[in-house]
C-alpha cells in the first residue's frame, strides 16, 4: 500500500511540474523561462476565457502610469464620482432607515419603500467605494495596482490550464 502511495505522489508531482504555468513578476510575464509579451497574454486569456477584465484594469493602470495627464484626469472623475453618490448613498441609507423606524406600526407601504430606498442608497454606496478604490495618486500606487491584476491574470489562466489537463495544454501549443 506504502508503494502504491509513494508511486502516485510521484505521478501527480511529475504531472504538476510538467504543465506549463504563466508567472508574472514586476512587469513581465514568463512562461517555461520564456518571457511572454503582453500581446501574447491577451492571446491566453481569450483562449482560455479567464482574467479579460483583470487584464483590461492591468493594461489601464499601466498607461496611467506612464501618463500623468490620464492619471490625474482618472482621478478626478473618479473623486468627484465617488463623492457625489457616496452622498446620495449615504442619504439614501439614512432616509431608508428613518422611513423604516418611523413607519413600522403605522404604514406598512411606506416601511417597503423605506426598505427600497435603503437598497438603493446601499447600491450607491457600493459605487462610491469602487470609483475611490480605483484613485492611484502615485505612479506608484499605479503599479502596485497593476501588479495586483495581473497577479490575478496569471493566477486565472493558471487555474484554466489545469482544469483542461496535459493533454489538451499541449495540443494548444
Amino acid at each position: 500500500m506504502k508503494l502504491l502511495t509513494t508511486i502516485a505522489a510521484v505521478l501527480i508531482s511529475i504531472s504538476a511540474f510538467s504543465q506549463d504555468y504563466v508567472e508574472y513578476d514586476k512587469g513581465t510575464f514568463t512562461q517555461n523561462g520564456e518571457e511572454l509579451s503582453l500581446e501574447q497574454i491577451n492571446d491566453l486569456t481569450l483562449l482560455h476565457q479567464a482574467g479579460r477584465g483583470n487584464f483590461r484594469r492591468g493594461n489601464r493602470f499601466d498607461f496611467m502610469h506612464k501618463n500623468p495627464y490620464i492619471r490625474s484626469r482618472n482621478n478626478t472623475l473618479n473623486l468627484l464620482g465617488g463623492a457625489a453618490t457616496g452622498i446620495y448613498g449615504v442619504t439614501g441609507v439614512y432616509g431608508g432607515v428613518l422611513l423604516m423606524l418611523v413607519s413600522y406600526d403605522y404604514e406598512p407601504k411606506v416601511f417597503g419603500r423605506g426598505a427600497l430606498v435603503l437598497g438603493a442608497g446601499t447600491g450607491l454606496c457600493v459605487v462610491s467605494y469602487k470609483a475611490f478604490s480605483r484613485i492611484a495618486s502615485s505612479p506608484e500606487g499605479c503599479l502596485r495596482k497593476r501588479d495586483k491584476q495581473f497577479n490575478k491574470v496569471a493566477d486565472k489562466i493558471n487555474q484554466a490550464i489545469a482544469a483542461e489537463g496535459p493533454t489538451a495544454q499541449s495540443s494548444n501549443q
